[in-house]
């Protein structure tokens, strides 16, 4: 194989970028079997056969598999086809235009999860390209369905096709590098562990009436007790994945920062360093449970209060919350016995992935290398991610987009003008490729 020019690989890889976010894979209703279709294209040009597997009609999974000795146990290589809707009134450019300009690639998907996943297709071929013996298996799988929790994705495909993908490793989505947040350093944090999600419905229901003298009606109780939800704080507690993180970004901060964020979890500092870190909201939500109201119903006419009233909560636990235990402090914290409490089961409490593994190693020795004075560090994510379906099963999941954003691309995701530079492409390509030598070959 001639050596690799990273420039040209880095236009190479915003290119396919661009056509991949002109897929319009939207889910509500995903639609993801166009983007495994041409997954696929590219996949056959660089010789490599893939499999589509399909879950539901218009539904799509592709797993492609370059084999190695068998000496050490698969890696994998996953992202997700599928994106959130985009507002197009809000956006600059049109959503699924795939436009480049200014040095990047903007569109849904750009980083949640197009970029990750074009990223390490491309290095993906430049390891078959580059014909080295490998002494394991590396495994690439894009997966359906990841937006609206996995049940024609991950979900399935460990649940119907395990032999297919069990893996030692797996690389996720779920942490990023971030540059200017935390410090003037680049900061890599890597996913080992997330969040469990859980949705709770609360409903009101009673006598409604004219709306001049109806103050005890079921919308007003239940904006009370939502006002005094939103005004509650839970319980902090300070996981080994958090300690971990916060001694590592310590490095970041200069004395006497340095030393309370290091200490942070200490009881002589742990209330006032408890407000330092929760007014950083990422940090705050790697504290503690977190609650988000996203929607209310109730009412039909202008003058009349309606006889009942409804509120969905999106709810995050940490890994070692008891559901029991939450929804007693839930009731506890709205203080209206009247209301119910519905909920749906979080997902099964899973272990973290090791932080000393040889996967994890490997990625930073990685990382240390291409962006010199970086902090590499572990991270439990406030989101949920496929990881958990192999967390289940016993692999080791990682979660890293290898990029450098900075707060104004973070505020992208899931929002208005997503995109992500080439350099970041070049930049996470290259981290991928050798990490994947590193450890394969």
């Amino acid at each position: 194989m001639s050596e690799i020019i990273w420039t040209d690989v880095g236009r190479d890889t915003a290119r396919l970028l661009s056509r991949y976010i002109q897929i319009d894979t939207t889910n509500p209703p995903g639609n993801e079997r166009k983007s495994a279709d041409f997954l696929e294209g590219f996949l056959s040009s660089r010789s490599v056969q893939s499999t589509i597997y399909t879950p539901a009609p218009g539904r799509a999974n592709l797993l492609a598999k370059l084999e190695g000795d068998g000496s050490e146990r698969p890696i994998m290589l996953l992202h997700h086809m599928d994106v959130v809707p985009a507002n197009t009134e809000r956006w600059a450019e049109e959503p699924f235009s795939g436009t480049l300009a200014y040095g990047h690639v903007m569109g849904r998907g750009a980083i949640d999860d197009k970029g990750l996943g074009v990223m390490q297709l491309m290095a993906f071929g430049l390891l078959k390209d580059s014909g080295v013996t490998l002494k394991r298996d590396v495994l690439m799988l894009a997966v359906s369905d990841e937006e609206l929790g996995g049940k024609c994705g991950a979900q399935w495909m460990v649940k119907n096709h395990w032999p297919d993908i069990q893996c030692e490793f797996v690389w996720d989505e779920g942490g990023t590098g971030t540059l200017g947040i935390m410090g003037d350093r680049p900061v890599f944090a890597v996913s080992v562990a997330e969040k469990r999600g859980m949705i709770v419905q609360l409903m009101a229901k009673g006598a409604g009436g004219h709306g001049s003298f109806s103050a005890n009606s079921p919308l007003n109780r239940m904006v009370s007790a939502l006002n005094r939800l939103k005004s509650s704080q839970w319980p902090v507690q300070f996981g080994e994945v958090t300690k971990s993180f916060l001694r590592n970004v310590s490095e970041t901060q200069s004395f006497p920062s340095s030393w309370l964020v290091r200490n942070a979890s200490m009881p002589p500092f742990r209330s006032f360093m408890v407000k330092k870190l929760a007014s950083i909201p990422v940090i705050n939500a790697m504290l503690r449970d977190t609650v988000t109201v996203t929607s209310v119903q109730s009412g039909a006419g202008m003058n009349v209060a309606p006889d009942s009233a409804s509120a969905r909560l999106d709810v995050r636990l940490l890994p070692t919350t008891e559901k029991s235990e939450f929804l007693r402090k839930l009731k506890s914290v709205l203080g209206d016995d009247s209301i119910l409490i519905e909920s749906a089961e979080p997902p099964p409490k899973i272990g973290s992935s090791a932080m000393d593994s040889e996967f994890y190693e490997a990625l930073a020795r990685v990382i240390y290398r291409r962006v010199p004075q970086s902090i590499v560090t572990p991270i439990q994510t406030p989101t949920g991610t496929d990881s958990r379906f192999f967390r289940q099963k016993g692999s080791q999941a990682y979660g890293l987009l290898p990029a450098v954003l900075a707060q104004a691309d973070l505020d992208t995701i899931h929002g208005v003008d997503e995109r992500i530079s080439i350099a970041n492409l070049e930049l996470g390509t290259r981290i991928i490729y050798e990490t994947l030598l590193e450890l394969c070959a």
